[in-house]
């Protein structure tokens, strides 16, 4: 179609996305890169949003770069997309950020296990989001890991994946979350896919299309395990340490008075989270 429409808005042309290829120590990871479409001032559609082709060391700390005192990160891959409703009468209906990082603990257990890997998150997640002392810290308020999920995706063998939202409770530029997919592809090292959106338009079809690009995105990722890790796994399944938790509690930062959200409830159901005006959502990425 020519143009979007709030119900149905345009985003990117996802049967142009370019191909990332990544060898990672003999570990082979390839996903496709939607185009960005972003239009709006300040955005060049010509900068590079990372490399289409990765060579990487991964067991060299010389690759990578230090991110915070918990982790090491290396980024692999972003895009930004916006969606887009009739010109002139309501053409800007959403838009989202989306990454690609490799991670490495600084003191990591193995994270194939799936308890390690699991601590490991909630680490790395609270690392992130848990209040501080300067000013800015003192108007967040975060939910999470909301609707934890463990799930396979179809083209990456063995690899484990779970999937969370961390939630800005309290955003004045309308319902601002994060996806987090997170799978480890050796006891060593994880790969993190992360999708920020901000849905401000219950009554449109942005998240509908945000749901879109996430899972064109997650059904095309490739993964092929080197050898020693697929053993590895194989043992960790007999020895019964390869079962993630089916739920997560919930953690909340919520020492400011909440802005946009003060109408909002939580759901005993953290799939459909939230309820406004009668309406509920439902969030999950993922059913198997």
């Amino acid at each position: 179609m020519l143009f979007g429409t709030t119900k149905n808005p345009k985003g990117p042309n996802l049967g142009k996305s370019k191909r990332v290829s990544c060898n990672l120590s003999g570990t082979r990871l390839n996903f496709l890169k939607p185009p960005s479409n972003a239009l709006l001032p300040g955005h060049d559609l010509t900068s590079s949003d990372g490399p289409l082709n990765v060579d990487l060391n991964i067991y060299s700390l010389e690759e990578f770069v230090k991110t915070s005192d918990r982790a090491w990160g290396y980024f692999l891959g972003e895009g930004t997309y916006h969606y887009y409703g009739i010109p002139l009468w309501n053409p800007h209906i959403g838009a989202m950020n989306f990454r690609v990082d490799l991670k490495r603990p600084n003191k990591h257990p193995n994270l194939l296990e799936a308890a390690y890997y699991e601590s490991w998150v909630e680490k790395d997640t609270k690392a992130f989001y848990e209040p501080g002392k300067e000013p800015k810290f003192q108007t967040w308020v975060y939910l999470f890991p909301l609707f934890w999920q463990t799930f396979k995706l179809p083209k990456t063998g063995n690899v484990q994946w779970v999937a969370y939202i961390v939630q800005n409770f309290c955003s004045r530029n309308g319902d601002e979350f994060t996806y987090y997919v997170r799978s480890a592809i050796s006891s060593e090292h994880e790969l993190v896919f992360s999708f920020d959106a901000g849905i401000d338009q219950y009554e449109s079809g942005a998240f509908n299309l945000f749901k879109k690009i996430v899972r064109f995105i997650l059904n095309n990722i490739e993964i092929t395990l080197v050898e020693s890790t697929e053993r590895e796994i194989k043992e960790l399944k007999r020895a019964g340490l390869r079962n993630f938790s089916i739920e997560k509690p919930i953690c909340r930062y919520d020492n400011a008075p909440k802005n946009a959200f003060g109408d909002y409830q939580l759901l005993e159901d953290p799939y459909f989270y939230f309820t406004k005006i009668g309406k509920t959502i439902d969030r999950r990425l993922w059913v198997d």
